[in-house]
């Protein structure tokens, strides 16, 4: 499924009744192709006297990923709490904090999943993006620890060395392999400029240094 401003608007009117006591006033919509921002909610500010005042409000979603509706609408409650949190001049202890947490929890015992952080890797990209999409070959750390712990990074071109040196004093570390790949699993890891990778599964880690070895 793909969105437009249209529809941003009328869930945002749903659901500022539903959540929201319907005292939203809707900020501007806009719908872009981010990759790795879902969503986001931005505005301007200026100081006048002694205050900071806010003002062009504009909440954002992406077309990126071809997702079901429910998926577009978990990412819209969730900008909208934002919102809710800044138009009204609320502090929180932190952008994702004790207040957007609550009011999140509150939300999701509707049956929503509003969540601070979305796992895309397994979502599809849309047709129309898809021949925007670049492979390229990126270079792949495959480590394994002493504690049986399997990660896999990918490293920067310019930091290889820096962390084979870092490999090289780390005892931890049992096992290290090193190798180029264009598979698409890895075209959304950042690129690491220090030791450092995502855990994974044993199958996995095998099944992706394997996958390499074996081409």
């Amino acid at each position: 499924m793909q969105i437009d401003t249209e529809w941003i608007a009328v869930n945002f009117d749903r659901f500022n009744k539903e959540n929201f006591g319907g005292r939203l006033t809707p900020p501007k919509f806009s719908v872009n192709n981010a990759r790795t921002r879902l969503g986001s909610m931005a505005f301007k500010w200026k100081r006048s006297l002694f205050k900071r005042e806010t003002y062009d409000y504009v909440i954002r979603l992406s077309n990126y990923y071809d997702i079901p509706e429910v998926e577009f609408q978990n990412v819209l409650l969730h900008e909208m709490i934002h919102y809710y949190i800044a138009v009204n001049h609320f502090k929180d202890d932190s952008v994702h904090g004790t207040m957007f947490r609550s009011i999140a929890q509150r939300i999701n015992k509707q049956g929503w999943h509003v969540v601070v952080r979305t796992d895309t890797r397994k979502w599809p990209v849309a047709e129309c993006n898809r021949k925007k999409v670049i492979t390229r070959k990126r270079i792949v750390l495959a480590a394994s620890t002493t504690d049986g712990k399997y990660f896999l990074s990918v490293i920067g071109p310019g930091s290889v060395r820096k962390v084979k040196l870092q490999i090289a004093r780390t005892p931890q570390i049992r096992e290290a392999r090193w190798f180029e790949s264009s598979d698409d699993y890895f075209q959304q890891f950042p690129q690491c400029r220090t030791l450092r990778g995502r855990i994974v599964t044993k199958e996995l880690w095998e099944e992706k240094v394997g996958l390499i070895s074996s081409k």
